[in-house]
């Protein structure tokens, strides 16, 4: 890079300095003092590493790379295939306008494999909590899995997060409500929408996440770390961001995918995001070849009549979940035994779904 940007500059230079005799001096004094000085540079930074692992008897092994650094980065990532690779958040070229350096980026996007921690300050979890971000998928367990081992070790506690959004849909009905024409309005019944999405999904939802959370809690409970769970309403990124600086996190952990992984996806949207705006250290978890063993919490069942599962089955399978936990927990309310058709169509009709024979929730 610097040699072809010296070429580049070439012609820029005092006529003395444009025959080719000296133009070749000063090309091998410039890659003499760039290649030799980059390898002094990069000696000198290792150097205070080296003596501290020595002192802790921890294994030590230099590398030094010539060529841009993400990608010599990323090359000795597949090659060696670490558990865990740290790198600093930002690097010589940090300005406030962004807060997660290149390399890091790149890093963070392209490695896929292992752990990665990005440093933003000196490491401390005295007096400071782990913070991860919950959402029920198997790569969110193991991000707890890693937090409460790491809180445990450290006796620090842990402050699992996790963050539905129910305001999503009330910004956008009125959009789309807006672009259809009158009689497609009336077919949509936008009020009864979102009135079912007010009582049950967005209901169904909280409850959702706050299940999910509980099964997390004894996890980590079970690997010997001292947990506590908040469920919080809004939009995932800034509240878990917020949530972190709020409890003055030591240390976010985050799991590199959610439940919407795709197959061509990089890293999820939330962890990408979070890594950038984050002021404290980020550990983002690779997903596991097995997914973690969570434990199933004691809850008597409910059992349902085959005419009220019949009723369910008329639910949208993207909210058939949150529907039947809505119903049972109307049912419990009301101290009933069992899950019937007219408990089902009487949730239906406080739904605004109304409760006639092809009625569902």
């Amino acid at each position: 890079m610097h040699r072809q940007r010296f070429e580049d500059m070439e012609p820029g230079l005092p006529g003395q300095y444009q025959e080719e005799e000296r133009l070749d001096d000063l090309r091998a004094t410039h890659d003499d003092l760039i290649s030799g000085g980059m390898a002094l540079i990069s000696d000198a930074y290792l150097a205070p590493l080296a003596e501290k692992a020595a002192a802790r008897g921890i294994p030590f092994e230099p590398v030094i790379a010539e060529g841009r650094g993400y990608v010599e980065v990323l090359r000795l990532i597949r090659e060696r295939r670490p558990d865990l690779a740290v790198l600093g958040a930002t690097g010589h070229g940090q300005t406030p306008e962004v807060p997660l350096g290149g390399l890091a980026e790149r890093v963070l996007l392209y490695a896929g494999t292992g752990d990665l921690l990005l440093v933003r300050r000196p490491w401390s979890l005295k007096n400071r909590p782990v913070v991860v971000g919950v959402d029920g998928s198997d790569a969110s367990y193991a991000a707890l899995e890693r937090a409460a081992s790491i809180a445990a070790a450290h006796d620090t506690p842990l402050e699992a997060v996790a963050v539905y959004d129910p305001f999503f849909h009330s910004a956008v009905f009125p959009v789309i409500a807006g672009a259809l024409p009158e009689e497609a309005q009336r077919r949509f019944n936008f009020p009864a929408q979102e009135q079912l999405h007010d009582e049950i999904i967005d209901r169904g939802l909280e409850h959702l996440y706050r299940r999910n959370l509980e099964r997390g809690a004894a996890l980590a409970q079970a690997l010997g770390a001292r947990v506590h769970t908040a469920v919080v309403a809004g939009r995932v990124c800034p509240q878990v961001h917020h949530y972190a600086a709020a409890r003055g996190a030591g240390l976010l952990v985050l799991g590199r995918y959610g439940l919407h992984r795709e197959e061509e996806s990089l890293i999820g949207s939330n962890t990408l995001n979070l890594a950038r705006m984050s002021t404290t250290n980020v550990l983002v978890v690779a997903p596991r070849e097995t997914p973690v063993t969570v434990p199933d919490l004691p809850r008597d069942a409910i059992p349902w009549t085959p005419e009220a599962e019949q009723v369910l089955s008329r639910v949208p399978p993207f909210a058939r979940k949150m529907a039947r936990m809505a119903v049972e927990e109307h049912v419990r309310a009301r101290g009933l035994s069992r899950v019937t058709e007219d408990a089902v169509r009487d949730v239906a009709r406080r739904s605004g779904r109304g409760g006639g024979q092809d009625a569902g929730p």
